[in-house]
């Protein structure tokens, strides 16, 4: 027979109690957010330098206006998986519109579902303030879509 005045019979409350005892454990337990360890290779279809690239507050690097593009590699960077920004400023000589100016991405960045093996990240950044972000197992080089927008902009 059942006292009406307790809540738990014996059973329960046992797995009442067991079920208390882990839940500060559980709630410890957070979701590992995944990452991914690349070398970063900055592409700059811009008729102008830039410097100051940074991936999520990461990288700090700057690159030559195209064609001399792609030539230095920051190595080892580790990224959160997932949206991205980057921004950069604007580089040139004393007088070019917009110097120093910081750029950030225009269209929505993510990184994610990388190839296995994948030791590169290219970020490509191009004249209309869009960005790529292009992990592989190789160093790709330059897109088709910058080089075809470098010959827009008279500069291929």
């Amino acid at each position: 027979m059942k006292d009406s005045n307790v809540p738990f019979s014996g059973t329960s409350r046992r797995q009442f109690l067991g079920a208390i005892a882990v839940l500060p454990v559980a709630i410890s337990c957070e979701a590992r957010s995944m990452k991914a360890v690349l070398n970063v290779i900055l592409y700059n279809y811009l008729n102008r330098p830039i410097f100051d690239v940074f991936i999520d507050g990461k990288v700090g690097r700057g690159s030559d206006a195209y064609p001399s593009t792609g030539g230095g590699m920051v190595t080892g960077v580790s990224f959160d998986l997932g949206p991205k920004k980057v921004t950069w400023r604007l580089d040139g000589p004393e007088g070019t519109p917009r110097n120093g100016e910081t750029v950030v991405n225009k269209n929505p960045l993510r990184l994610e579902n990388i190839v296995q093996g994948a030791k590169y990240l290219g970020v490509h950044i191009y004249p209309d303030d869009t960005v790529e972000l292009i992990a592989s197992v190789s160093i790709l080089g330059r897109t088709p879509r910058g080089i075809a927008m470098a010959q827009e902009y008279g500069r291929g």
